[in-house]
């Protein structure tokens, strides 16, 4: 009973940062791939929204972990 009680314990206590590890992989793969995607558009694409194709090659090849606050929430 003591066994089965100290590892529901010890399970809740670190989920929440396994699952914060996960969580931050899963955006970083993300991103990574909205990136790569970024750069595929042709320039007809890229006026329609707004980005020339210097800031969609300069987006492109910022690292995973470089990204704005406000896309992390």
């Amino acid at each position: 009973m003591t066994l089965s009680t100290r590892t529901s314990a010890l399970s809740i206590n670190t989920h929440p940062k396994t699952r914060s590890i996960l969580n931050s992989l899963r955006d970083m793969i993300a991103l990574s791939r909205q990136r790569r995607q970024l750069r595929a558009l042709d320039d007809h694409m890229l006026a329609d929204i707004g980005i020339s194709r210097t800031e969609a090659v300069a987006e492109a090849q910022k690292p995973v972990w470089n990204a704005p606050l406000h896309w992390r929430n």
